[in-house]
């Protein structure tokens, strides 16, 4: 649902045309996300493009910096310039931990998996990325299936309405998410988004949390918890979500690790619906009434409120 593709930057950049095809194919509400290897992959990209007429090397500068921003992620592969260029490094890391496919702008020794820009179509079996799944209800399961989505946000907020901190189920999920997430960035905001009166109440939470969450948040990680209500003819707080800065992927069933004698099906939502939803769920939003306090929770178990 979510895959890692090498792109060649001399590939991407070798004119406007082929660069905005290409870049247009990627995306987290799309499935394909474009693997920043080198780690100065946008840099040789730019370079890339040089030797372009003035306004188009404008115009594929500002569609590079685009899609890096809103559809890479990390990739935290070795690059060794002694195994020879660009290509030569991804055929080597695609031996370790294959990406989806390989884009470049030559395959010279015929490999299955690596597309020349004029092989990037839908139809291509290297390229269709269905936006749902049907996958185990259980909490390794969950958290590989949005692996590269946990490992790029930025802010990642759990949207349940019935987690339960007093359920292993639940906590075993949060447990798997959280590591994933400290892999790639041990700093981004981790919220929790329940609803009142489906769970304990905030004082017993607060009272429980060394118990309930030490060995769930990992060291240097904390959770934030907001509990909200619904409003009198209001929205309903019901659909399971996993959102973040960067996108988000619906969760039918919910949370909770059930075993994998269950499935639950997921889908990618689109940015900007994530980011609507993430609104809504904003301390100040109004969408649903907050119930105070929030609780701020470390991976000791220490509690503040926000």
């Amino acid at each position: 649902m979510l895959y890692e593709y090498a792109v060649e930057p001399a590939a991407i950049a070798a004119d406007w045309q082929t660069c905005r095809y290409l870049a247009e194919k990627f995306g987290f509400d799309r499935g394909r996300l474009l693997s920043l290897f080198p780690k100065a992959w946008l840099r040789l990209a730019i370079d890339s493009a040089n030797d372009l007429p003035e306004m188009q090397k404008k115009r594929v500068i500002e569609k590079l910096k685009k899609l890096k921003d809103e559809s890479s992620i990390r990739s935290g592969r070795a690059y060794e310039p002694a195994l020879g260029d660009w290509l030569a490094n991804a055929i080597a890391q695609n031996g370790i931990d294959s990406f989806r496919a390989i884009i470049a702008s030559a395959n010279p020794s015929s490999q299955p998996n690596i597309l020349t820009p004029d092989q990037v179509e839908e139809q291509n079996p290297l390229i269709r990325a269905p936006s749902d799944a049907a996958i185990a209800r259980d909490a390794p399961a969950l958290a590989t299936a949005m692996k590269l989505l946990l490992r790029s946000a930025k802010t990642v907020l759990f949207v349940d309405a019935y987690y339960d901190p007093y359920d292993a189920r639940y906590q075993a999920t949060l447990r798997a998410c959280l590591k994933e997430i400290r892999e790639s960035n041990p700093g981004t905001v981790c919220q929790i988004h329940h609803l009142d009166g489906k769970g304990p109440a905030a004082d017993a939470i607060e009272r429980d949390a060394k118990a309930k969450f030490a060995k769930v948040i990992p060291d240097g990680m904390a959770v934030s918890i907001f509990r909200w209500r619904e409003w009198r003819g209001g929205e309903d707080f019901h659909a399971r979500f996993v959102l973040t800065d960067k996108g988000g992927i619906g969760i039918d069933a919910g949370l909770s690790s059930e075993g994998k004698h269950q499935t639950t099906i997921i889908h990618l939502m689109s940015c900007a619906l994530a980011g609507l939803r993430v609104k809504a769920l904003a301390r100040d939003a109004t969408v649903y009434e907050l119930v105070e306090p929030i609780l701020w929770i470390d991976a000791d178990g220490a509690v503040s409120h926000l």
